[in-house]
């Protein structure tokens, strides 16, 4: 079993330690796969995490992200990162802030 098939089914099983468990693999995930299997991993957990806290896992990316000044593309991935986020919770000031702050840059 791949480590994270083994943590979603953790995220699963947990239910309230699904933000933690998520909090805790988003930048090793991104790393490894990028942002699409960051997304693809979340989608099915969609129910069982609050949208806020869902919105808060993407800004927490997007800020890791955007701190890696290794990568030509990190501006871009975060910028789609935090844009995600505010799909999924529009009014999410943290996001709109992050983004700006990111632009601005």
């Amino acid at each position: 079993m791949k480590f994270w098939e083994f943590a979603k089914k953790k995220v699963v099983k947990t239910g309230e330690g699904s933000y933690d468990t998520c909090s805790n693999i988003n930048l090793p995930l991104y790393k490894q796969k990028g942002f699409t299997a960051v997304m693809a991993f979340y989608q099915p957990l969609g129910n069982m995490i609050p949208r806020r806290k869902m919105a808060e896992l993407y800004i927490k990316l997007g800020r890791e992200i955007s701190y890696d000044e290794s990568s030509d593309s990190s501006k871009q991935e975060a910028t789609a990162v935090f844009q995600q986020a505010l799909k999924i919770d529009p009014e999410n000031a943290d996001t709109q802030e992050a983004l700006k702050n990111l632009i601005a840059s």
